[in-house]
């Protein structure tokens, strides 16, 4: 055996127990290299003094709780969402909520009743500009009304 077969050794012992036939090609190898034999021996004695660790007096119990839990069903997704979404202790988001969704209605109902009023402005803007009155296309009259002459003081004065 060289290196790289001793080291998948070891890797599948850390993953499963060596069947007799792996044992005995080991037993070979520690053989033939009696200085990795002394380190197997080295560590196999640090490892059997090491203490047992404690189990908790509950560990049967807490572990069939566990695989009873991972057996059953979860939720459905949906479902849980908006049960929880609706408890009560998210109502200052459900308020919050409710409030937003109130100004946006409030808002795009405001910017169409303006849209509406800029739409009827325009309108009513076209319509005069389509009225041109006689005496607006005869620019001498229009001429003549800034030739006029200035205010009478004394008859302005008479007036009031």
């Amino acid at each position: 055996m060289n290196q790289p077969d001793i080291e998948s050794l070891l890797q599948t012992a850390r993953a499963r127990d060596l069947t007799d036939d792996e044992w005995a090609g080991l037993e070979r190898w520690l053989d033939a290299n009696p200085a990795e034999r002394v380190e197997w021996e080295a560590v196999d004695q640090l490892l059997a003094a090491l203490p047992d660790a404690p189990v908790a007096s509950n560990f049967t119990s807490r572990v069939l709780e566990e695989a009873r839990r991972a057996e059953a069903p979860a939720p459905a997704l949906g479902q849980a969402v908006w049960r929880k979404l609706l408890a009560p202790q998210f109502r200052p988001i459900q308020i919050a909520a409710a409030a937003t969704l109130a100004m946006v209605i409030g808002g795009v109902g405001y910017q169409s009743h303006l849209n509406q009023s800029r739409a009827e402005m325009a309108e009513a803007v076209a319509s005069i500009a389509e009225f041109t009155p006689g005496f607006l296309s005869d620019y001498e009259a229009i001429e003549a009304i800034t030739q006029a002459d200035p205010v009478d003081e004394e008859l302005w004065a008479a007036l009031k």
